[in-house]
């Protein structure tokens, strides 16, 4: 009863808010933020969702490109939060889908002149509501009508194009415009020739999927569908083979098709490197697939030594890095590529291979403590203590300290290590605990977090990691203005 009515008491505050006209006045120049904060998880009324989503259109006008894409992102889940309590309430009646997109529509149309970003940037966040119906007809309607715009100078008509394609207009069948999208990928637009990409993908994903693979629940109408939409396309090894050359004739294809084509249609590892070994680096961005062939490599790489391995010696350094810091644990294989890279000529490649082997393999990286990025402080009877420095400024208080148990790769008891960390960051520096925050392994306060590690079950240990008397090291991050350094606790 107690949280009903703290609930019921929240909600009222966060109404009369809405309502109130100074909330919405010229100030949010100044106080965008606060607009941006406001709730969406109660039941407001259809006059109260008309201020809400006029607010956040009003929001695309920012000066600050940031607020503009939080803004699109709170206009999505408005729409979603919405239509969620009109399926929760038979008596509320909302405004027509087809009027509030419009109006958003509207908005995006209206900025684009001053901020030509801002149309990729919202067709790219749009893309999860457009699966579905209405919103996928609505969409393209707009796309269509903003086509057919004599002289419209943004979006452009490369733009537009690119969108449509992205959305599904060319979609159909590989027999009716299989062809258009092959001829796309020679497109001088980046995001056309990404986009016919990613929908060749998508055929490819249909083609390659087979009946005996269907679950009891699948569609067998639409896998019908899908095989008949198919007809006539070329076997996905020629359309792989495709995809490379275009990527390493003009860059900007192979990333997009990754996303939508099947993994399992091809050697994901040997097609990955060899891409990268033989393609423009770095790669484009694109806004409509943020997450490019680097990003899936670090991460499918991130226990992979021969992958690394590779990477290093093709000149791609700074995946081969983001892959061996990628897990929060000690992989043994990877120590030695650490190592090689920690003694790179760039900095930032030895501060993140001298940081990783501090906060995970106990190791002191030399190169790493001759430019500052690291300390040992090793004479203490009991444990070992790493320091990691940005070093942005002086004087600088360490980012993190990571405590040890002397002996390597030896664990060390919790309330041996509780002891070292309340003598070298007390309560007095790291403050009181925060409440504003879920459950997770490291426990947060005002001044940092503290992280009683378990690496063989890797972050996610939960609970279990969490109250084990043995952890592997202890790390401690620190974010605050205020200096502090272990070293005067010693």
């Amino acid at each position: 009863m107690i949280e009903e009515a703290e609930s019921h008491e929240k909600q009222e505050t966060v109404t009369q808010k809405i309502s109130t006209p100074e909330t919405f006045s010229i100030q949010w120049e100044n106080s965008p933020d606060k607009l941006l904060d406001i709730p969406l998880n109660f039941p407001y009324s259809a006059e109260e969702w008309d201020r809400i989503f006029q607010t956040f259109i009003s929001l695309l006008e920012h000066k600050d490109p940031w607020i503009n894409h939080c803004a699109i992102a709170k206009l999505i889940q408005a729409l979603e939060m919405e239509e969620s309590q009109v399926s929760n309430s038979e008596d509320y009646q909302p405004k027509p889908t087809d009027e509030r997109v419009r109006s958003i529509f509207e908005g995006i149309a209206a900025q684009t002149l001053r901020k030509p970003d801002i149309f990729e940037n919202f067709c790219s966040r749009f893309q999860f509501l457009a699966k579905e119906s209405p919103y996928s007809h609505l969409v393209l309607a707009w796309l269509n009508q903003l086509a057919e715009i004599e002289d419209l100078q943004y979006p452009t008509q490369e733009a537009i194009l690119a969108a449509q394609i992205f959305f599904g207009v060319y979609n159909d069948s590989w027999e009716k415009f299989g062809n258009f999208l092959l001829e796309m990928l020679d497109s001088l637009d980046l995001n056309i020739r990404a986009c016919a990409a990613y929908q060749i993908g998508q055929f490819c994903s249909k083609k390659f999927y087979e009946k005996d693979k269907l679950e009891e629940w699948d569609d067998e109408k639409k896998y019908q569908r899908d095989k008949e939409s198919v007809m006539g396309m070329p076997p996905i090894d020629e359309i792989i083979q495709l995809i490379r050359s275009k990527e390493i004739e003009r860059p900007g294809v192979a990333g997009a098709f990754w996303n939508s084509t099947p993994k399992k249609s091809l050697d994901a590892k040997e097609w990955l490197l060899d891409i990268l070994a033989n393609s423009a680096n770095p790669e484009p961005y694109i806004p409509y697939f943020p997450c490019n062939l680097a990003f899936d490599a670090h991460e499918r790489f991130s226990h992979d030594p021969d992958a690394i391995r590779r990477l290093i010696d093709m000149g791609r350094v700074y995946i081969a890095i983001a892959a061996a810091t990628d897990e929060s644990r000690k992989i043994p294989a990877l120590e030695p590529l650490l190592i090689e890279m920690g003694n790179h000529e760039d900095s930032e490649i030895i501060r993140l291979a001298s940081w990783h082997l501090a906060y995970f393999y106990h190791y002191l990286h030399p190169r790493g403590a001759e430019l500052g990025y690291v300390e040992l402080i090793s004479h203490l009877s009991e444990i070992d203590v790493f320091l990691l420095f940005t070093r942005e400024k002086e004087p600088e208080s360490p980012y993190a300290a990571i405590i040890y148990p002397k002996k390597r790769d030896s664990k060390i008891y919790r309330n041996i290590a509780k002891k070292w960390v309340d003598r070298i960051f007390p309560k007095s520096v790291r403050g009181n605990p925060r409440t504003d925050l879920p459950p997770i392994s490291s426990k947060w306060y005002q001044r940092g977090y503290i992280d009683y590690h378990v690496s063989e079950v890797g972050r996610n240990y939960g609970l279990a990691g969490r109250n084990s008397d043995l952890v592997d090291n202890v790390i401690i991050g620190y974010r605050s203005q205020s200096l502090w350094n272990p070293k005067d606790f010693l």
